[in-house]
């Protein structure tokens, strides 16, 4: 399984940032390879390109006071879950995303995943920056890259 997390500071204050992350349907206009969501109550569906393609999901979420939880009930993913958390700090909102995920084709896992785990992140702090308005990154910079030309995996921190 493949974890990615990434941290942040956004103005607002917290509680109404889980609000606004709460209007999943929104996020198609912020995020350019998230082709559309479809919320029906606590479940949506979700469209990603991804290589070319798309990848498709379902997932089911609970919203609480300071975090929305979410988990994929069907799609392909064999495993899809994490969580947006968000906490008044003293230079803004302090938000996290997590997410775990594992793809269906085992022997190509590392190539897959961490490309999956690449798109996953930067349509996350591309929601973030449009709900929040703006976002500093304090964690996971590096995981929203793919390796420059040539390059060896050291040259991103």
């Amino acid at each position: 399984m493949t974890t990615r997390t990434l941290k942040a500071v956004t103005g607002g204050t917290a509680a109404d940032l889980i609000r606004r992350l709460a209007d999943d349907e929104t996020f198609p206009a912020y995020a350019p390879d998230l082709v559309a969501v479809h919320r029906d109550g606590d479940h949506s569906d979700w469209v990603l390109a991804f290589r070319g393609g798309v990848a498709r999901w379902t997932q089911r979420r609970r919203v609480l006071a300071d975090r929305i939880e979410f988990e994929q009930t069907d799609g392909d993913f064999q495993e899809y879950a994490g969580h947006w958390s968000a906490t008044d700090g003293p230079d803004g909102c302090e938000v996290e995303y997590t997410v775990r995920f594992r793809t269906s084709v085992p022997h190509f896992a590392g190539a897959v995943e961490s490309a999956a785990g690449r798109v996953l992140t930067r349509t996350a702090l591309a929601v973030l920056e449009g709900v929040g308005r703006t976002a500093r990154l304090t964690r996971g910079g590096r995981i929203l890259s793919d390796l420059p030309e040539g390059g060896s995996g050291h040259a991103i921190r």
